[in-house]
């Protein structure tokens, strides 16, 4: 008789299975769920070797399935000056001189989290040199398509007085030729990125789409897959066991297949091919031969990724009508609808998903009609092909998703109606389209599939930061509707959904016999905690293919 190696009694299991929803106790065997039910129905697969666990009449849940993350970078940034929800110079100038007394050998000083408005006024090289002025100062803004540095940085990296770029990136220019500080989009702040210790090797997934040129030495290479291990591990301490990567390139799929190969790897990694608006359209075949090369249940290739525009901040995003206050710009297209269509149709012929980055309605409506126009040519299937972030719709365009059978990946954690949130400069960008912004249960309740991540680290990793802002969102005009979600559907889209954007929901995101053993033990009773105070919860365990990659 096939026994227990890992026992979970006293629970409070949400199992996310329709046909048994509550559970109270689990048992796994190797790296699978052997049976989940009753006590009385369990404790019988119980040997000398099992490990019992308790989880004191805590919520038991399916492993957290994170849908857009970018591991390599958030990693990096778990070592780096966080400036998240700073405002003000002397709070800014104070939390970096602490970093730099911690840190005074350290050459250049990378900070990372900042909005567009913590000093009250536009951020430029001069004010940075009041801050830091004599090493290289570079700040990261949470979106991660902006960043500023100080003159030493746009010295040593040879960009004073700017540089071509492929459409879309920016070194933004004063009015006699000379860098401000500002660098919009990657091809730009790359060149500041690369005076940093890494080089900027955990970003090339997402800049260039490339490996390291010339290739990483061995030191480097463990260096970075030591990055990796860190950020895995930070996110099995918050109950994650799967997580979709947003940016990708064969070197990042190299270092996860050593840590694979050496028992390190803590977390199924999904990677997909990044498709960059300066590649041939004609590259996206590679795709194709990335998904045959990874095909794990641990580590896989099955999708292409592709930033159709930027975002409302930058006035990027692309839109219908243009912006509210600049009525005549309409954002900024990374590819032509021709170019875009036809990357779509060959990556769908190979029966790739696609994930597309839109976050204005001109963006979403463009990715759209892509997708419809692939399943004209190519014939309709169970494509899945997904739109992340959607932070603006048109209303003709809520029910498509639906019919094109197209998943609304989404960030409730970025939410304008999230407490905490400062509106603008959102409001100011959506203007009389906010109704259909941050439209999350308009989507749900329209038929689409819905499923919740975090964009770290654009935001916190925190699931369950994620989870209170899906719940207690509020509608920020009269014509609003209400965008909140209650627990089930939550908890849904963190998990469940999660496994059907990559096709395993016939093996994860439940708790259901057969399924892998990837699961969270948690410190709080979900269902009888408030909303607001679900960011509080904790796991105590992680285990992720039936190994336990966190205690408390």
């Amino acid at each position: 008789m096939t026994v227990a190696d890992i026992l979970i009694t006293n629970a409070r299991a949400l199992t996310m299975d329709p046909s048994q929803p509550h559970a109270t106790a689990i048992a796994i065997t190797g790296n699978r769920i052997l049976r989940v039910g009753p006590v009385e129905d369990v404790v019988g697969l119980k040997a000398k070797h099992t490990r019992v666990i308790d989880a004191g009449g805590k919520t038991v849940i399916p492993g957290i399935i994170e849908g857009h993350v970018h591991l390599f970078g958030g990693a990096v940034e778990l070592e780096t000056l966080m400036l998240n929800g700073m405002y003000g110079f002397d709070s800014i100038a104070a939390a970096v001189a602490r970093y730099r007394a911690a840190r005074p050998a350290e050459p250049v000083l990378l900070a990372t989290g900042i909005a567009h408005e913590a000093f009250g006024v536009p951020i430029t090289r001069q004010l940075l040199d009041q801050i830091l002025p004599d090493i290289p100062f570079i700040v990261g803004c949470f979106d991660h398509h902006t960043m500023w540095a100080n003159t030493r940085a746009l010295e040593a990296a040879g960009i004073m007085h700017g540089r071509p770029l492929p459409v879309g990136n920016e070194i933004v220019l004063d009015s006699k030729g000379i860098a401000t500080g500002e660098l919009r989009e990657p091809a730009a702040y790359m060149l500041v990125q690369a005076l940093t210790p890494t080089g900027g090797r955990e970003w090339l997934g997402m800049t260039t789409g490339e490996s390291p040129e010339p290739p990483a030495t061995t030191a480097q290479r463990e260096l970075d897959m030591e990055y990796l291990k860190k950020g895995i591990a930070h996110a099995a301490s918050l109950g994650i066991t799967s997580m979709h990567n947003m940016d990708g390139n064969w070197y990042q799929l190299e270092l996860l297949r050593s840590l694979l190969e050496r028992g390190e790897l803590n977390a199924r990694v999904e990677v997909p091919f990044h498709h960059k608006n300066t590649f041939a359209v004609s590259r996206v075949e590679e795709a194709a031969q990335m998904r045959a090369a990874y095909r794990g249940d641990m580590l896989h290739c099955d999708r292409v990724k592709i930033f159709i525009d930027g975002v409302l901040e930058t006035y990027t995003a692309l839109m219908l009508d243009g912006y509210p206050d600049q009525p005549d710009n309409m954002g900024a297209p990374l590819f032509s609808a021709t170019d875009f269509n036809e990357i779509v149709r060959r990556a769908d012929r190979h029966g790739l998903q696609i994930s597309t980055h839109a976050i204005g309605d001109g963006g979403v409506r463009r990715t759209l009609d892509g997708y419809e126009a692939a399943a004209k040519a190519n014939g309709r299937r169970d494509s899945r092909h997904r739109i992340e972030h959607i932070e603006m719709i048109d209303p003709t365009d809520v029910p498509r998703l639906k019919q094109l059978g197209v998943v609304a990946s989404l960030q409730p954690i970025a939410g304008v109606g999230v407490p905490g949130n400062p509106p603008e400069p959102i409001l100011s960008r959506v203007g009389s389209k906010l109704p259909y912004a941050y439209a999350w249960q308009t989507l749900r309740e329209a038929g689409a599939v819905v499923a919740f991540s975090s964009d770290w680290p654009v935001a916190p990793l925190n699931p369950f930061l994620g989870m209170q802002a899906a719940m207690t969102a509020v509608p920020m005009c009269p014509d609003c509707p209400p965008q909140a979600q209650n627990l089930s559907d939550t908890l849904h889209a963190f998990t469940t959904a999660g496994a059907y954007m990559e096709f395993m929901e016939d093996r994860k995101g439940m708790l259901k016999d057969g399924y892998l053993a990837d699961i969270a033990v948690l410190d709080a009773n979900l269902e009888a905690t408030v909303n607001e105070e679900i960011d509080k919860v904790r796991p105590q365990v992680t285990i992720c293919d039936g190994r336990v990659t966190f205690e408390a």
